[in-house]
């Protein structure tokens, strides 16, 4: 038995299995901080120790390393390179690392290495586009030539933040950004981004905030409507009970704050291209019922219990019509949706997204690509709805902005397509701006 048992020992401590090593992100740069994770892992005799080190000019650099305790088969460990800290230059490096076991003779190593460019300088941003007039409540674009590789770029509208997209021109990036309806004519708009190395940069650009004034509306909340309404939310959420005034206080308040934070969610990820083309198009021979940012306040017993504001555009046409796609894009979501009732939702690439509710039926699935135009739904007066009607809305990053931008050509020209041309033409010579200069005219 002991001889069996020193045998074990020995075939344990001349384990011939490598321990396992992986690094994320990939080192493609160091920066003034670039930070990695580091797994190790040895389900042999255990992990013994690891190495970090740079080579530069002949010289070796270490940056990390440590003994582990006997018994340890897995960690993982927060490497932090600081090119300042190490002495490294910018240009090319090599960085290395090396993790062993504990077996007999010096044990097994397992090692990386990765030729790696050391860059302390953050991207400069050129900022392609000249003119960015945004309404309230409304949409802007901004289209920026990057001087190096980017992790990703993006807009900052107060605390909101817009990523943006990048494109296939090289290094060039557009970001889709709101202003949302009630954000401050003074707020300070900027972009940032970020290099492979970390580095950092915040850059501003030009542009005015038009403010908008949005219409005051008066909701009567009446005996009918309610008994119209109550049973349909009752149905979902077993928990609301109460006067009936009450009931619908939590359905306005509550379920409509609900509504739109699975909505922020669903809008959260975006696909890395634009997949519309021109204008969005409208719900064919509908009247406009109640318009985008309406204040509306509600009235019960001629009382105002409750203010809300209405985000999107209500359109009204014979009950039961179809209900198109308004431009090209991917069904995200297709089912109910809180006050919405029963909701579809299509991403059209780069944090543009647009909303069809109150439906009575739906006829797409998730994951399903529609073209503008092709019928996704027939309209209702499933959710919080007085009659049949379509809620129509658009977001941007998942901030509701106002539809009647993308219905209109000339804006959707002025403000996207004939930015986009800026990085789909040839770049104009140095100190020559770029062709087809837009967005000239204020927003209408």
């Amino acid at each position: 038995m002991a001889f069996g048992g020193l045998s074990f020992l020995i075939y344990g401590k001349l384990e011939r299995g490598k321990p396992q090593l992986a690094i994320s992100p990939e080192p493609l740069a160091l920066g003034k901080r670039s930070s990695f994770l580091l797994t190790m892992e040895d389900k042999g005799t255990g992990l013994g120790h690891y190495r970090v080190t740079v080579e530069q000019d002949g010289r070796t650099e270490v940056i990390a390393s440590e003994e582990f305790p006997g018994g340890l088969h897995a960690i993982q460990k927060e490497l932090t390179i600081s090119a300042e800290s190490h002495g490294l230059r910018d240009g090319p490096a090599l960085l290395r690392v090396e993790v062993r076991d504990r077996a007999w003779l010096g044990g097994n190593s397992t090692s990386l290495e990765a030729k790696v460019m050391v860059d302390t300088v953050p991207p400069v941003l050129g900022i392609q586009s000249k003119f960015h007039y945004v309404n309230q409540g409304g949409s802007g674009m901004v289209v920026v030539q990057a001087s190096e590789p980017l992790k990703w770029c993006g807009v900052r509208v107060g605390d909101l933040w817009f990523k943006g997209c990048q494109m296939a021109k090289e290094n060039a990036w557009i970001v889709l950004f709101a202003v949302p309806h009630d954000a401050p004519s003074r707020t300070s708009i900027w972009i940032e981004a970020e290099d492979l190395a970390s580095n950092r940069t915040k850059t501003s650009f030009p542009y005015s905030i038009k403010p908008k004034k949005f219409r005051q509306d008066t909701i009567r909340v009446t005996q009918e409507f309610l008994q119209g309404i109550l049973p349909y939310f009752q149905q979902r959420d077993p928990s609301l009970r109460g006067e009936p005034q009450e009931m619908f206080l939590r359905i306005n308040r509550d379920h409509r704050r609900e509504s739109d934070e699975k909505i922020r969610a669903l809008c959260s990820q975006s696909t890395g291209e634009p997949l519309w083309s021109g204008p969005f198009s409208r719900m064919p021979n509908s009247k406009p019922m109640a318009g985008f940012a309406d204040r509306r306040s509600y009235m019960w017993d001629g009382k105002v219990i409750d203010e809300q504001v209405h985000l999107g555009v209500d359109l009204a046409s014979i009950a039961m019509s179809p209900v198109e796609a308004a431009n090209r894009g991917k069904v995200i979501f297709a089912g109910e949706l809180g006050i919405y009732g029963n909701t579809v939702l299509l991403e059209h690439g780069c944090g543009l997204f647009s909303m069809y509710s109150h439906l009575s039926q739906i006829s797409v699935d998730v994951g399903q690509f529609l073209e503008k135009g092709e019928v996704l739904g027939v309209t209702g007066s499933t959710g919080l709805a007085g009659g049949d009607h379509l809620h129509f809305g658009i977001l941007v990053g998942g901030v509701f902005v106002n539809p009647i931008e993308w219905w209109d050509p000339h804006w959707v020209k002025d403000n996207v397509t004939d930015k986009l041309a800026l990085i789909t033409q040839p770049s104009p010579p140095p100190g020559q701006s770029p062709s087809g200069q837009v967005g000239k005219r204020a927003p209408r």
